[in-house]
């Protein structure tokens, strides 16, 4: 899989995510690390942004307000919840189109 999508999403505590992947892959996300940034997470300490987090149907990134604010990338969010680098990711897709 080279570009996982967000198809389920469930707003849970402060900064948690539940997901589901287009694979089937579940778990939750927690930006709270994320969230102690300034700039653009910042919006995130108003609960009433943060419960606005919803799936952008064209990427299966997860986006809040208006989704012109604050978004995060997809294999962002699928790297974390498999505990994955990139390079692993990368791996397995090479070996699945080699077999």
């Amino acid at each position: 899989m080279l570009s996982p999508h967000v198809v389920e999403l469930e707003v849970q505590e402060p900064y948690k995510l539940w997901l589901r992947f287009d694979d089937g892959i579940t778990g939750i996300v927690d930006l709270s690390d994320s969230a102690a940034l300034v700039g653009v997470f910042a919006a995130w300490t108003d609960q009433d942004f943060w419960r606005s987090a919803h799936i952008v149907a064209d990427s299966g990134a997860v986006a809040w307000g208006d989704g012109t604010e604050v978004d995060v990338c997809p294999l962002s969010l699928y790297l974390d919840v498999t505990g994955q680098s990139f390079d692993e990711l990368s791996s397995e897709d090479l070996s699945a189109i080699a077999d």
